[in-house]
């Protein structure tokens, strides 16, 4: 089967293309940006938890497990959950997010509210202070934060998808367990996925064309959350490469996204604005997961999901399995017990933390882990690094603190 694969690429890429929008077909927008199909939403939470069941599983683990933690500790009458959508522009979102907080306000009576800003909540907090200020908040913690975006996503929109063959059979073996482990194992063993990944890699030179014209611009040229995802490094790249030559087709879009390239190149201004109103600020950025290894910088440190350059605002780290050089130790008060991280180079080194072994946000409910982003939270005066929450830490799988 991997020999009539390999002999009829051109059929393989339009199935692939076909069934990538096949998958996409009730979240895509169209070239203006409207939904193609409006009766797919996303889950609102409008009332205070203590309106809603959280028993079920599905409410135990990332930012809802935080979301349930809190409501177990605190009763649910003032903790609220906002949940977005992801198309909508950081103008739209800071709207949206402004009207969900100026109704927390209403029903709670809270002239200042505590926000923990998770993953891509914390792109749109920024996209809020930029439009609004930050007067509102009275502490705000950055739990794996994009408000740098990913490289994930820069690689994905800029053409760089390169599958590393043996990192990606590696890294599907961790991620399973039992037989299918032992399948996958085997599979990798017999080098097939090396040689998948050689085929793949081949289609996407060959096709690249044909699988972004086809697939990737036609289901995510308008979905501006994922273009406010692009850290500014590599923003003109993927703009140039997603709509060259076809500008007069997405002239919607493309004024959109320049706009939103204004934003994005904004982001430490913003974070400046945050703290000099005074708010207790923090970060929480992850490390030493494997990231997805489909692009040139699947070798980065990170949470899975983002790498942890980005969440902790520019920490000097180290490459996937090696450890710093002499001189990227140089200021040692900010170095990780393992050598991997040197925080002296982060935006605001002295407010942010770094949790080993913690998937992206984490927050598992009940875990220690939790009970520190809750602290970050709840504390009266600016949080430091201490005894019990010392600047690097490590977690076991239940999110508990062990040592290094």
């Amino acid at each position: 089967s991997l020999q009539y694969v390999t002999k009829n690429k051109n059929a393989v890429v339009n199935t692939i293309t076909d069934l990538g929008r096949d998958i996409f077909k009730n979240v895509r927008r169209d070239k203006e940006g409207k939904p193609l199909n409006p009766s797919v939403t996303i889950p609102k939470y409008p009332k205070s938890a203590a309106n809603y069941d959280l028993s079920g599983d599905q409410w135990a683990d990332t930012a809802v497990g935080l979301y349930r933690s809190l409501k177990n500790k605190f009763g649910g009458e003032r903790i609220y959950l906002y949940t977005f959508d992801w198309r909508l522009s950081p103008d739209e979102l800071a709207d949206d997010l402004h009207n969900y907080l100026e109704n927390v306000k209403k029903e709670t009576g809270a002239t200042k509210l505590d926000v923990a800003a998770c993953s891509m909540g914390a792109m749109i907090t920024t996209a809020y202070i930029d439009k609004y200020g930050a007067d509102i908040f009275d502490t705000v913690a950055f739990l794996s934060g994009a408000h740098n975006g990913g490289h994930i996503v820069g690689s994905a929109f800029r053409g760089d998808l390169t599958i590393d063959g043996n990192a990606l059979g590696d890294f599907l073996v961790a991620k399973t367990n039992g037989f299918v482990k032992l399948l996958l194992s085997i599979i990798n063993a017999l080098g097939i996925t090396k040689k998948l990944a050689s085929f793949v890699n081949d289609a996407i030179t060959t096709y690249k064309d044909q699988i972004y014209g086809d697939f990737l611009r036609e289901c995510f040229a308008t979905a501006y959350g994922l273009w406010a995802l692009i850290p500014d490094a590599e923003f003109d790249a993927a703009y140039d490469f997603f709509f060259k030559g076809v500008e007069n087709e997405y002239k919607t879009a493309t004024t959109e996204i320049k706009k939103i390239r204004e934003f994005v190149f904004s982001t430490e201004e913003i974070m400046d604005k945050l703290h000099a109103a005074g708010v207790k600020v923090s970060y929480v950025s992850h490390y030493n997961a494997k990231q997805l290894p489909i692009y040139s910088k699947s070798n980065y440190h990170g949470d899975g999901v983002l790498e942890t350059d980005c969440t902790s605002n520019g920490a000097t780290v180290a490459t996937y399995g090696a450890t710093l050089s002499a001189a990227q130790m140089a200021d040692s008060k900010y170095v990780s017990p393992d050598k991997v991280i040197n925080a002296a180079t982060c935006k605001y080194p002295n407010e942010t933390w770094f949790v080993k072994n913690a998937k992206h946000v984490g927050c598992k409910d009940g875990s220690q882990h939790t009970e520190f982003a809750i602290w970050l939270l709840t504390s009266d005066t600016q949080p430091t690094f201490n005894a019990k929450y010392p600047q690097f830490m490590n977690v076991d799988a239940n999110e508990n603190f062990i040592g290094f």
